[in-house]
């Protein structure tokens, strides 16, 4: 077939079909394929074969207690809250301590005695650590307010451009509704040496010059 022959573009080594392909990948195609879609499929599963309902059959409380156990570990109540509310406070760490300062605030005695019964002098300063809150430079009410600006964001919608979101409404009175003109004798635009240039020079050049107008002394006066 030559090749002006406008036929060829009827034939399949031509024509080329501008189609989607689902097998294109494209986006979160990875983690699409894994997507599991219940009850998409009519053939029954080996679980659904063996499985039996027994109706008002309880689960055993022991096995999913050991399965939770297993799995999640104790909580911090088991852990951190075996003395009541005595750790509740202690929040200063070693390097809040010494870093910012807070050894100021210790209660012990400048200095220690001979335990006897301990072999040790006391008392130590890691057995009492210090009480109060941290030191909180700001760090997470800054945290706070930017979550907070981001959830606002995200619940206004899809529609809001950045300018909407961005823009300041400033109020009415702010608005200058009066305008003052610049007095013929000191305008530079209606100036007659700026409109007549002469000067080969200065020709197609900004150069814009000033009106040399010396004010009165009855205008200083007043």
């Amino acid at each position: 077939m030559a090749q002006g022959d406008p036929r060829k573009w009827h034939m399949p080594g031509w024509r080329i079909e501008q189609k989607f392909g689902q097998g294109v990948l494209i986006g979160n195609w990875s983690e699409d394929r894994y997507t599991f879609l219940r009850g998409d499929h009519k053939n029954n599963s080996t679980h659904r074969t063996d499985f039996r309902n027994f109706g008002n059959h309880r689960p055993d409380v022991i096995v999913r207690r050991k399965a939770v156990l297993k799995n999640d570990g104790y909580g911090p109540e088991y852990l951190f809250y075996h003395h009541g509310n005595r750790y509740a406070n202690n929040k200063i760490s070693w390097y809040d301590e010494h870093y910012n300062g807070r050894w100021k605030e210790n209660s012990l005695p400048p200095t220690r005695e001979w335990n006897g019964n301990r072999l040790a002098w006391g008392p130590e300063k890691s057995d009492y650590p210090l009480q109060g809150p941290p030191t909180n430079f700001g760090l997470i009410q800054t945290l706070k307010s930017r979550w907070a600006k981001q959830i606002a964001d995200e619940a206004r919608g899809d529609y809001l451009s950045t300018y909407q979101t961005s823009f300041y409404e400033h109020p009415k009175e702010a608005m200058t509704t009066e305008r003052h003109a610049v007095p013929k004798e000191n305008s530079t635009s209606l100036h007659p040496v700026n409109k007549v240039n002469k000067d080969l020079h200065f020709r197609n050049m900004p150069l814009i010059k000033a009106p040399e107008k010396f004010p009165s002394m009855a205008q200083v006066a007043v």
